[in-house]
């Protein structure tokens, strides 16, 4: 899976993120996504953090939750702030890689 910021991530057939935020966190990567329609062109209100793991060049991503979410919101929170509060900056960038 090729990922990085302000990329639609497919996990499977019907399930789309926007990447929004990443940052590595102590050696690891983290990225803050919001949910797209089928379309790549709106958002859903639907949030997930994912912690990233990597098998030679393949991405493979596990949703972050508990303790180890509580850690790391608070750092992709800020990067993501602009953008929570002013969606239409968001739709813009989505425009642009649809």
């Amino acid at each position: 899976m090729e990922n990085g910021l302000h990329t639609v991530v497919e996990f499977d057939e019907n399930d789309k993120w926007f990447v929004l935020a990443e940052k590595i966190i102590n050696g690891s990567k983290y990225s803050y996504l919001v949910r797209v329609n089928q379309n790549e062109d709106d958002f859903i209100d639907e949030y997930q953090v994912v912690k990233s793991y990597f098998d030679g060049n393949d991405e493979y991503m596990d949703v972050v939750n508990g303790d180890e979410l509580k850690k790391v919101i608070p750092v992709l929170i800020p990067e993501a702030k602009e953008y929570i509060e002013h969606p239409e900056k968001l739709k813009q960038i989505l425009s642009k890689t649809a």
